[in-house]
């Protein structure tokens, strides 16, 4: 038991809360508002992929994206596809080379704005001004009183507040994860 919060966004920016999607959480789990990040009270952290995997690296390059604006650590997080749901993660298949062009965008939102829900939680929680917080490998941090916290920490109460609608996505300099070589997600099941 205990809080969490779930968000995404459909590659064409929809920003509205999928009030069936919240309405189908186990109660005291999860808080969903539309579907690409799951982060529970213990900050175990799930990134779902949008597209099917056919050997060509979705499930990899995809959540990529994502975490990438989340600043989390590649190493500690899960990543699960997505049902087919195309009403809640619109263009899903697989073809014509256009998966990270379509997600480029939509996906960096969803993690911004989820990091910048969360940072928001941590402002009103400690009271303090959201501009002097960061954030890395899934916590919040405040340098100048000492305090850092977990997502998951956050997380249940992040999931209240609105999506925000313009969020600062990080520079191509300062990409700790996209850009990089990482191990396929799914490379072992697929020669398996």
């Amino acid at each position: 038991t205990g809080g969490g919060m779930m968000i995404g966004f459909s590659w064409l920016a929809n920003f509205i809360p999928n009030e069936a999607l919240a309405a189908t959480s186990a109660a005291g789990e999860w808080v969903e508002l539309t579907g690409f990040i799951k982060i529970s009270s213990d900050n175990k952290i799930t990134l779902f992929c949008p597209n099917p995997e056919f050997g060509q690296n979705v499930m990899t390059s995809l959540p990529m994206l994502i975490a990438e604006e989340l600043e989390v650590d590649w190493q500690k997080i899960s990543i699960e596809q997505g049902d087919y749901d195309t009403p809640r993660y619109k263009r899903q298949f697989t073809g014509g080379s256009q998966s990270v062009r379509m997600n480029w965008q939509p996906l960096r939102n969803a993690g911004a704005a989820a990091k910048q829900m969360l940072f928001q939680a941590a402002a009103t929680e400690w009271n303090v001004p959201i501009t002097e917080l960061t954030a890395a490998n899934a916590s919040v941090i405040h340098k100048s009183s000492g305090k850092s916290a977990t997502y998951g920490s956050f997380a249940a109460a992040a999931s209240k507040l609105p999506v925000p609608t313009k969020v600062t996505l990080k520079k191509p300099d300062e990409f700790s994860i996209i850009g990089k070589p990482q191990k396929n997600v799914e490379g072992k099941k697929i020669v398996m």
